[in-house]
């Protein structure tokens, strides 16, 4: 069967993950629409392949031995648009759109709300999937609907019951979500924006590539007590407890996926021992 898509095979992962680790995909497809969505989910069960869902790759491990699958990129779903009510802004975003660009977006249209997530290198729908979050703030906590693809139909959802780093969305493609904001000042706007990003750069290894916090938040701090144990700077093969901030493993250059998922082990082993059980907020695709 002919397919209306450009099909890379064996594309290297390293290129599309903030980690920059992992081997290669078998098929690499990039859909322009919806319609090359299910095209491209058409294709893998054509190959009786698993698929995955990519937005920016921000908390994924592909692992050493790459993905014995589809990898279907959300990247040209990059479209967003605005519509004012009053003192109220709804911000319908793509979901390939990713947060650097929605909060530029943003603060050009002098809408504000959002700027606490400026510097966290996600993609709208991934954001949306995992409900990410940082300073006592969430993406559910601003949105009114999203657009899902579940089972080949276009579906609206306006109650949506996310938790902590969780959205409960496990079938659904995210296609697009709505915002609610506020009209406000750009420059006040700008100005928040460049604190956030400058606390986060304080704070954690900016520097080094890395898929963000390693393990979700529960009623302890995963980071302080990595601390506490003493692991900041662990190294295994060029993968390190970042020194800057526990919550990471950074990847020194040629880390392997083998030597972080020793590292989390070492980690909650360490937290079993003590009581504690600690969560993965990163994929690992394998």
């Amino acid at each position: 069967m002919k397919y209306n898509l450009k099909i890379q095979e064996n594309e290297d992962m390293k290129k599309h993950t903030t980690f920059k680790i992992g081997g290669n995909a078998k098929f690499f497809i990039i859909p322009k629409n919806v319609q090359q969505i299910l095209e491209s989910i058409k294709f893998a069960k054509s190959k009786n392949l698993p698929y995955f869902i990519l937005g920016n790759g921000s908390n994924l491990l592909v692992d050493d031995k790459g993905y014995n699958g589809v990898i279907i990129s959300l990247k040209e779903l990059n479209k967003i648009s605005l519509e004012k009510q009053g003192q109220n802004a709804f911000v319908c975003v793509e979901a390939g759109v990713n947060l650097f660009r929605l909060n530029q977006f943003l603060a050009n249209n002098s809408i504000s709300g959002f700027e606490w997530s400026y510097g966290i290198p996600a993609s709208f729908g991934g954001s949306v999937k995992m409900n990410a979050g940082a300073f006592e703030k969430c993406v559910g906590d601003f949105l009114c609907e999203i657009t899902v693809l579940k089972n080949g139909k276009i579906k609206k959802i306006k109650k949506i019951n996310f938790s902590y780093r969780n959205s409960f969305l496990t079938d659904e493609i995210i296609l697009s979500g709505k915002l609610k904001l506020k009209e406000g000042e750009k420059d006040e706007i700008k100005a928040k924006m460049s604190s956030f990003l400058t606390k986060r750069r304080q704070t954690q290894p900016y520097d080094l590539p890395s898929a963000g916090s390693v393990f979700k938040r529960n009623n302890f701090l995963p980071a302080k007590i990595i601390d506490d144990f003493g692991l900041k700077g662990l190294t295994l093969g060029e993968a390190q407890i970042s020194k800057k901030h526990a919550g990471f493993i950074v990847n020194l250059g040629n880390a392997t996926s083998k030597d972080v998922l020793k590292l989390i082990h070492i980690i909650k082993i360490l937290a079993k021992e003590e009581g504690y059980e600690f969560n993965e907020e990163i994929i690992h695709l394998k």
